[in-house]
């Protein structure tokens, strides 16, 4: 893949709030035949009771042109029917650039599945959420759960990139599990973390 001029409106970025409502009405994007460092990509989604979250990959160029690919968190509260984009996103540090290696899985060091930060509060407003988590799976990765409170929520597997996110309006122990194409358990992440101070936090 390589760059392209114009980001398609789906993949612009001054267009991430409409194109993240999209996403959760209609599921993710085709990608275009040409990628290009321009874009915000929608990567991976996540819906809960009342609060969503969708996946956008971006990049940032260093002074001496290095890249540098970011995810920006979209997070969204629902009412009735319809959803709304929150005001405040955060960006977290990414460890793939599908532009320069489209099957790399290098950052995966062997893993089936891996963590990419997120963000967490245990005091969150009402509609939004307590924890967001974000990572990556290899391609055997078919299915995502959260287990929580003693409920199971298991999706098959919908990103781009072997991208995931995950969204929970609570703050209580949870346990994410990669799931393979016969349902068994590849990989686990636990959580929430301990926060300092009991304050909200994001991580990278």
């Amino acid at each position: 893949m390589s760059q392209a001029a114009d980001p398609p409106p789906g993949f612009d970025p001054r267009l991430k709030h409409s194109a993240g409502i999209a996403v959760l009405e209609r599921g993710l994007p085709a990608l275009p035949d040409v990628l290009a460092y321009t874009m915000s990509i929608p990567v991976a989604a996540w819906e809960a009771t009342r609060c969503a979250v969708v996946l956008f990959l971006e990049f940032s160029r260093d002074s001496d042109g290095t890249v540098n690919p970011i995810v920006v968190m979209g997070t969204f509260t629902r009412d009735g029917n319809l959803w709304s984009a929150d005001r405040h996103w955060l960006g977290v540090g990414w460890s793939h650039d599908p532009i320069a290696s489209p099957r790399g899985l290098r950052d995966l060091g062997g893993r089936a599945m891996v963590g990419g930060g997120g963000s967490f509060t245990d005091r969150p407003a009402s509609g939004h959420p307590a924890v967001v988590v974000t990572g990556r799976v290899r391609p055997a990765v078919k299915q995502i759960s959260l287990i929580q409170d003693g409920r199971e929520d298991r999706r098959s597997l919908r990103s781009h990139f072997g991208a995931w996110v995950v969204c929970t309006e609570q703050w209580s122990p949870y346990q994410i599990n990669a799931l393979g194409k016969d349902g068994s358990v590849l990989a686990s992440l636990a959580g929430p973390p301990h926060l300092p101070d009991n304050h909200a936090s994001g991580s990278g």
